[in-house]
């Protein structure tokens, strides 16, 4: 059934003929037999390669109307799995084209392979296989490394340090109380980030926080290298999965953003998602024919039961069921697609954490819904001078994610980012909105000045 011969994809699918679909037969060509049924349609392996090839396309040039971003360069995000290898080739090979005709041009730039190196948290994570696909597509290769959000930088000199939580539900007041601190002068970048992920209880925690670190820096590659957009290699299928994730988590307030075709949230940079309209099943085939390697990305749900998380769970839940009903993942995505980005939340402040819109009083609604028998018995004193209250600062997943984190955690530098430009930008509201403002400065101000001395 599947033939592993390689072909050439370089040249753009021609249109397909109008023609009846013959019984037995390929739905493009009519005359060759079917390898391959997608959503019960029948494809040769030629023409489902092309077909792939202009789907590709068709949904890079529908993106570039609908935000109208200029001809930039672009950063591909590679993870080295089977859907972001996928795109990777397909971006290439948009992007070396060959010219033809007056108008034609390559629709970037240039183009950037952006890969965040996670071999820290797993140390069986393939990396130099990874970085071999990636050279293999004759595209520059910039990688970060998760434990480089512990750097100090001119952004962020301290660290956020959470204190205590009092997140009772029914309170009259809920505070997550954080402090400036600097880490231990012996610890590594490395042993911060592993101690971080430590104090998380749970495997979604982790996962949302291993997410909202790799968001930050792929963001900060693509500014780095110059680039406008970032293409990320999300499917039909983990689109699907991560629709009912992150919904089943509390994040429905930035879900357009976060599962839409397009976003334009960083303002500078514009995240599309080419590979939205392939299911996982069609980017199988697509690496088979093509012989385009990937690699097996390990994750903290690895070899798991299926409970072990909300991805996890999600993720088996979507695709059993679209085994017995080939529409489910579709049929998500259509409706996905009719989803619009409320205004209150593009003018809402960032997450400290995750850095997506946080709703306006996102605490106060979690107190009334949230059942929790775990209720503090007292509510901690931010009068002090060296504490202060982050939980309007927050979106309502990361209220519970750190919530359940360990006190003493200290958060990546990014998050002190945030939380100075919100003082500075007067968007923080509180009660202590000056003073935090004169300690985030007097902290800088005087770190800097113990460092000269």
């Amino acid at each position: 059934m599947c033939d592993t011969s390689t072909l050439d994809i370089s040249a753009a699918a021609e249109a397909p003929s109008r023609r009846k679909a013959v019984p037995g037969k390929c739905i493009k060509c009519k005359a060759a037999k079917p390898n391959v049924a997608i959503r019960r349609i029948q494809y040769c392996r030629q023409c489902f390669v092309k077909a792939s090839v202009t789907k590709f396309r068709m949904a890079v040039g529908k993106s570039r109307k609908r935000v109208a971003w200029p001809r930039t360069k672009v950063l591909i995000a590679f993870s080295g799995g089977p859907s972001s290898s996928a795109m990777l080739r397909l971006a290439a090979d948009l992007q070396n084209m060959e010219l033809k005709g007056t108008d034609a041009m390559p629709p970037f730039l240039g183009a950037v392979v952006g890969h965040i190196d996670e071999s820290c948290l797993f140390p069986s994570c393939p990396e130099s296989n990874i970085c071999a696909i990636a050279a293999n597509s004759g595209i520059q290769l910039e990688t970060l490394a998760l434990e480089h959000v512990f750097l100090p930088t001119e952004d962020h000199l301290a660290l956020l340090e959470l204190v205590q939580t009092a997140l009772a539900p029914g309170a009259a007041k809920e505070q997550l109380c954080v402090r400036l601190s600097k880490p231990a002068k012996d610890a590594s970048c490395a042993e911060q980030l592993q101690t971080l992920f430590s104090n998380l209880k749970s495997p979604t925690d982790k996962e949302d926080m291993l997410q909202a670190i790799k968001t930050a820096l792929l963001v900060q590659l693509a500014r780095n290298s110059g680039c406008g957009a970032i293409l990320l290699g999300d499917s039909a299928t983990r689109t699907a999965v991560k629709a009912m994730a992150l919904t089943g988590r509390g994040r429905g307030f930035s879900l357009p953003l976060e599962v839409g075709a397009e976003s334009q949230w960083f303002q500078d940079i514009v995240a599309i998602r080419p590979m939205r309209d392939f299911v996982a099943k069609e980017i199988a085939f697509f690496n088979r024919w093509t012989r385009q390697p990937s690699a097996f990305v390990p994750t903290f749900t690895t070899a798991e039961h299926r409970r072990a998380s909300i991805n996890r769970l999600t993720e088996a839940f979507i695709v059993e069921l679209d085994q017995d009903f080939a529409s489910t993942v579709p049929t998500v995505c259509r409706t996905l697609q009719k989803l619009e980005t409320r205004p209150d939340a593009l003018a809402a402040a960032p997450c400290l954490v995750c850095g997506m819109p946080a709703e306006p009083d996102a605490h106060t609604w979690r107190t009334r819904l949230t059942i929790d028998s775990n209720v503090p018995e007292s509510t901690p004193d931010t009068s002090e001078n060296d504490t202060f209250d982050i939980t309007s600062c927050l979106c309502y997943s990361c209220q519970t994610m750190l919530r359940h984190t360990a006190p003493g955690a200290q958060l990546p530098g990014f998050c002190s980012s945030r939380l100075h430009a919100a003082a500075a930008g007067s968007s923080l509201v509180s009660e202590n909105q000056d003073r935090l403002r004169k300690q985030i400065e007097n902290f800088i101000i005087s770190d800097s000045d113990s460092d000269d001395n």
